[in-house]
């Protein structure tokens, strides 16, 4: 089911999708197209969304409203690099029939509910169109996580030369909470709310040499 009017979403009227502290609302409208597909591996059907990138993004509910803007702007542009690292550019398979997951497998994307639940992480999306984390001029995959313990971790082969273990200052004492590889959400949060940092400079940070740029 595509829509005629690029802005349009549905509703998933027998759906109910809640999560843990988002006020008990239910996630179960987005924008894009609406697919139908059966799998006759699992033997169940599957509802896929298809959308453009910045709107997806705008529906990744991995922060709060009321996070400093520039972490923020700093997660719509890991996520938005994250997806585009997953999206594969060859026709749907069996095996593989859409790209991400809506869930902590890959990134929480809770549609246009979100959105209008949390209008800065929205805007962050819009206000980064385009924007990718970058390495030698290519969108590269950017993993992030809930805190460290100190210190990132190095990617466990020399295949993302990008994902090298740097301090996180703000998480010295706290036990590793995820699998460390990439941004660390806290410190990031805490260097844009008490060192000033612009979500460049975050970015650029837990990224080694990384450019933050529009892709298009």
């Amino acid at each position: 089911l595509v829509p005629q009017d690029s802005q349009s979403y549905f509703t998933l009227t027998n759906y109910n999708r809640t999560v843990a502290g988002r006020k008990k609302i239910n996630f179960n409208s987005y924008r894009g197209v609406l697919e139908y597909r059966y799998s006759a591996k699992s033997k169940l059907p599957y509802i896929i969304n298809e959308l453009p990138l910045d709107f997806y993004v705008m529906g990744v509910a991995e922060t709060y409203n009321t996070a400093p803007v520039e972490y923020i702007k700093a997660l719509a542009v890991a996520a938005r690099s994250y997806a585009y690292a997953l999206t594969s550019k060859l026709p749907p398979t069996e095996k593989r029939m859409f790209d991400v997951y809506p869930t902590t497998v890959d990134q929480i994307y809770l549609g246009y509910n979100s959105e209008l639940f949390m209008p800065l992480v929205a805007k962050a999306a819009f206000d980064t169109a385009g924007e990718m984390v970058t390495y030698n001029g290519s969108p590269v995959n950017t993993p992030y996580f809930s805190h460290s313990n100190g210190n990132t971790k190095n990617w466990k082969t020399n295949d993302r030369p990008w994902l090298k273990s740097v301090v996180a200052k703000y998480d010295k004492g706290k036990k590793m909470l995820g699998h460390g590889m990439g941004m660390s959400n806290n410190d990031a949060m805490k260097r844009a709310q008490k060192d000033g940092w612009t979500y460049y400079q975050i970015l650029e940070y837990y990224y080694s040499n990384t450019t933050v740029e529009k892709v298009y």
